[in-house]
């Protein structure tokens, strides 16, 4: 036990982890040399930025690699545990709970913090209030941002282009949550290249969604992922979550640009940089050989020459984006799992129009232990909704259980171990056929009241969903 504490102490103190490690340490407190950081070892597992500018940016049209890391890892996060295990489970019983937000954030994590900090070129820590409020990202055109502004114009144009309608959509709404938080709505173009704006985005190390969130910074900025839904795939909460992680990041850089190579690289990383160079200014470091990789040193004049072309599309050969043709909806809390079809035609929409509106939905139903979740619905069909919703009977409403699958189990035999049917089983779940079912994969079953009876499991193990007539077993 004391041998896998040490190692665990070494691994922390090499990912700079410890609160001891400040970013206003001298040389002698600063990580070894040669330490990679969790962005730097999920880039080893394949996620370097590609060669080839061309197939960089299909890429992440496509999802792959959109951002390496885009957050932090729990191993720089945990501050008073003994294990990753333990606190990633803690946030998972925190969210199975029924908490959300700031409220699911587990006490191994340290908390974003309500004011923010910067170095200035000294290394003392000067204080940032969020009354100050944040200043503009400068604009500066070099070589490599006008490099950039080329590819978007010859080679790379139809990604751009492709990106560029998507925001027509979504770039209303992302720089007003960025305004409403005190940040500059320029920042807005960092969803545009981390995932050319596509809510459903996946990298090979993945991150996920519009912003790019790996698994462990989308619990520590309080949004839920689990089996039932995918929060980092909210555009709305998600650049909410962004909007906290750009503070703290400018906070501890004071320089937009240093933020988003950390947005990019890990905030350890560009720390040890800053550091080792003795410099703030992120054209400087990038200079260097190392410690960027390509993909960090392209980051910002990549950045930069989608925020150019966007502030004046016209001059740059785009034509200027319809923001008036952006997403619009309304919201209603949904108490309890309810079946997505049952929500379309309370609504008086489609499953599909239900489905765009709420891309973070996993499977059919909206998910339970979640109280203060709210639907997304197209604009003047709430009260709608509310109104055919009170007017559900009880008969619609049936209890499922959650079954790990055993060796040599099938759906039949589970359906007949909790009384219900293959097709409610498949329908719950998303799956389209009943021929794939392995062992260990957790799914959800419909059960009637003899079935939960019958089954193993407890009355604390049962919850309650609004299923479609059609599919109730």
């Amino acid at each position: 036990m004391k041998r896998k504490f040490t190692t665990l102490f070494f691994c922390l103190a090499l990912l700079g982890a410890l609160p001891a490690v400040s970013l206003a340490a001298g040389a002698s407190d600063a990580a070894p040399q040669g330490a990679l950081t969790a962005a730097e070892i999920r880039l080893e597992a394949g996620c370097a930025g590609s060669n080839d500018a061309a197939s960089e940016f299909e890429g992440l049209e496509k999802g792959d690699c959109a951002n390496e890391d885009g957050g932090l890892a729990y191993s720089e996060l945990i501050v008073d545990t003994a294990s990753f295990e333990a606190c990633e489970l803690e946030a998972e019983d925190k969210v199975a709970d029924g908490f959300s937000g700031e409220d699911a954030l587990p006490a191994c994590v340290n908390p974003a913090p309500s004011a923010v900090s910067s170095l200035d070129g000294t290394g003392a820590v000067a204080s940032l209030s969020e009354d100050d409020g944040m200043p503009e990202v400068p604009i500066v055109v070099n070589k490599s941002v006008e490099s950039f502004i080329n590819y978007f114009q010859t080679r790379g144009r139809k990604y751009f282009e492709r990106w560029w309608d998507r925001s027509e959509d979504y770039m209303t709404m992302l720089q007003s949550i960025l305004r409403e938080e005190g940040l500059p709505e320029e920042l807005s173009y960092i969803a545009f290249i981390e995932s050319g704006l596509n809510p459903r985005a996946r990298s090979k190390a993945n991150a996920v969604g519009m912003w790019q969130f790996i698994r462990g910074t989308a619990l520590r900025y309080g949004l839920r992922v689990d089996w039932w839904i995918d929060e980092r795939m909210d555009p709305e909460k998600a650049t909410y979550a962004a909007a906290k992680y750009f503070k703290n990041l400018y906070g501890q850089f004071g320089s937009w640009y240093l933020a988003a190579a950390g947005y990019n690289a890990g905030e350890g990383k560009v720390a040890r940089a800053v550091r080792k160079h003795n410099t703030e200014d992120f054209w400087e470091l990038a200079s260097h050989k190392r410690p960027f990789r390509r993909e960090t040193k392209e980051y910002v004049p990549k950045y930069l020459a989608a925020l150019l072309i966007a502030k004046d599309p016209v001059s740059y050969g785009f034509e200027p984006a319809a923001y008036n043709d952006a997403v619009l909806y309304e919201k209603v809390r949904i108490s309890q799992a309810t079946d997505l079809r049952v929500i379309a035609d309370a609504a008086g929409t489609t499953v599909d129009e239900i489905q765009r509106l709420n891309p973070e939905l996993l499977r059919w139903f909206t998910p339970p232990n979640y109280p203060d979740y709210e639907i997304k619905v197209p604009t003047g069909t709430a009260q709608t909704l509310v109104e055919n919703m009170e007017k559900l009977p009880p008969s619609r409403r049936i209890a499922f259980q959650m079954h790990k699958v055993r060796r040599g189990e099938t759906f039949a035999k589970i359906a007949r171990k909790y009384g219900t049917s293959v097709g409610p089983i498949l329908y719950i779940n998303n799956m389209k056929s009943a021929k794939y079912l392995k062992p260990g994969t957790v799914i959800a079953v419909p059960v009637r009241s003899d079935g939960v009876a019958r089954s193993k499991g407890t009355k604390k193990d049962v919850a309650f969903v609004y299923m479609h007539e059609d599919f109730q077993s």
